[in-house]
């Protein structure tokens, strides 16, 4: 069987699905010796791992290609379709939300969320219209749909009107190994945010949780902030400085994954207050390195964190702080978060995820010989 995948992202640096990625490609590397993998990926691409796999039945092809939106999108949707069937590829494989109006054969998508439909704020409406004009023509000719929580499955089901039986939940994980878990000496005194500093993210309402600590509190914890500045980097700066705590609020923009690894390691808690998540990832991250984790009980949370983390409702400030100010004087309680998140991060299997996500390539593999469609 030849598997085609549209592994072409923007960013030059992992993150979001480019960790998904890097993730799943060298776990069916690891389990599928058989299948042929064609793997297309944007030459700026060259610093994510998955273009390191060195194994007989996987080819890793950099395109060439103009990586402004406009012109990657017309490349995504048209041109790599077409290079898709000259190879009689079985699959189609698109591991994201994609600029896709050609069918070379069956495709098989993964969708992580409705973010567009869900919380279109996160985009400008321009970019809302348009990702949501993709993604609906991609629910059109995708074969099967693999999506990662049930949330985005019921989400899924509802808004395209689709059948159970055409979405299969495979939740992420992570490889394990290469993780530390935190230890007693690893612990430092700061509070860890990750993720893009957007409205979705929903920074926001962390902000004021910290603000309303009492100061013996601020100046003992810091609060960190790693990720990219988005669409409200601004007005939480403007909250920072207004409320004269910028002394005690980081922000450190995008690490490596060796440096945001060892930030998860020597955090106190990790704090994840979204709007909306198809996944949550990072409130695994921090369970599998033995971090407390505070988060709020929208969207797909839940289901990643379980009964191994403090929720709140992400409006609600308050209680965000109240679950602040308690790890900070309840070591015990801390500590049996951590155990806890330990725990529940076992049942997010890297095995699991690529054998499972193989099962529904099989299960769908077709004749190469498919009639082109374009839709």
């Amino acid at each position: 069987m030849k598997i085609a995948v549209n592994a072409v992202l923007a960013y030059a640096q992992p993150r979001g699905i480019g960790n998904y990625l890097n993730i799943l490609l060298p776990a069916l590397a690891d389990i599928d010796k058989t299948n042929d993998y064609y793997i297309y990926y944007g030459r700026w691409m060259r610093n994510y791992t998955f273009t390191g796999i060195k194994q007989d039945n996987f080819h890793l092809i950099e395109l060439e290609m103009n990586n402004s939106q406009v012109g990657r999108n017309l490349f995504l949707s048209i041109k790599l379709p077409l290079m898709v069937k000259s190879l009689k590829a079985d699959i189609y494989w698109l591991p994201d939300s994609r600029a896709t109006f050609i069918k070379p054969c069956r495709v098989v998508s993964t969708i992580h969320d409705l973010a567009e439909y869900e919380l279109p704020e996160k985009y400008s409406p321009i970019v809302a219209l348009v990702r949501r004009t993709y993604l609906k023509r991609q629910v059109a000719i995708s074969d099967h749909i693999i999506t990662v929580s049930d949330y985005s499955r019921k989400d899924l089901c509802g808004r395209f009107g689709l059948r159970d039986d055409m979405i299969t939940v495979i939740p992420l994980a992570l490889n394990k190994q290469t993780y530390r878990i935190q230890q007693p000496e690893d612990v430092q005194d700061y509070f860890l945010f990750v993720g893009e500093i957007e409205r979705a993210k929903n920074l926001n309402v962390l902000i004021r949780a910290y603000i309303q600590l009492d100061k013996e509190i601020r100046d003992r914890f810091e609060l960190r902030v790693i990720g990219k500045k988005g669409n409200n980097y601004e007005e939480i700066l403007s909250m920072v400085k207004e409320a004269g705590i910028e002394s005690r609020v980081r922000f450190y923009g995008y690490l490596s994954d060796e440096e945001l690894d060892e930030m998860y390691l020597h955090a106190y808690a990790f704090v994840f207050p979204s709007l909306f998540e198809g996944f949550g990832f990072p409130v695994l991250e921090a369970m599998t390195r033995g971090v407390p984790v505070i988060c709020s009980d929208s969207s797909s949370i839940p289901e990643v964190g379980g009964d191994a983390v403090l929720t709140f409702e992400p409006h609600d400030d308050r209680v965000l702080a109240g679950h602040l100010r308690e790890l900070t004087v309840n070591k015990e309680h801390r500590d049996r978060l951590a155990a806890q998140g330990i725990d529940r991060s076992r049942h997010f299997s890297t095995d699991a995820l690529a054998r499972n996500t193989l099962k529904v390539f099989m299960k769908y593999a077709c004749d190469n010989h498919i009639k082109l469609q374009i839709l």
